[in-house]
């Protein structure tokens, strides 16, 4: 199974869809990721979080990593992309962010959902991923994302991307 984990607005075909019950947006299925997940053990080759994981608590996001993990197969991977804030203030200084700060910290509030709770970074995102027992976690370029991965654009320089395996 490919699972593209809180959709949001970005349904992707080939891939099972998924997001909570008050997301506007089409989905294949509907998912609390803060509770208890509804795949078995070994059936999830890839999982994509774009634009998640900032949308949830800390808390959250460990329970979240941590119950993810014995899903995935052997061989399965993890991508996470998300805002860099770091990245994203310095863009700002130089007056050259292509979308406001404010919306990156705290999300757009577009819909149910859509705020963010912490400040996303790759450095943050890899200790989550660490602290949930994940293996080889490894930051990659956004515009180096393989392209299966249904990331909705690779040019906004103030996002990173975070490979990891179980």
């Amino acid at each position: 199974m490919w699972l593209n984990l809180g959709c949001g607005d970005r349904y992707q075909p080939g891939w099972h869809n998924v997001d909570h019950a008050g997301s506007p947006h089409q989905k294949d299925e509907t998912v609390d990721l803060t509770g208890p997940l509804p795949w078995a053990p070994a059936t999830v080759e890839y999982a994509y979080a774009g634009h998640v994981l900032e949308h949830l608590t800390l808390d959250e996001c460990h329970h979240l990593l941590t119950n993810l993990r014995p899903c995935m197969t052997a061989d399965g991977v993890l991508m996470v992309v998300g805002p860099d804030l770091n990245r994203a203030g310095t863009l700002a200084a130089a007056g050259v962010l292509d979308v406001p700060i404010e919306s990156l910290q705290f999300g757009a509030h577009r819909w149910p959902g859509d705020e963010h709770r912490w400040e996303c970074t790759p450095e943050l995102i890899t200790k989550l991923l660490v602290a949930a027992g994940w293996q080889k976690v490894e930051e990659i370029g956004i515009g180096d994302v393989p392209s299966l991965w249904p990331v909705a654009d690779r040019r906004p320089i103030w996002q990173c991307a975070v490979e990891a395996r179980p």
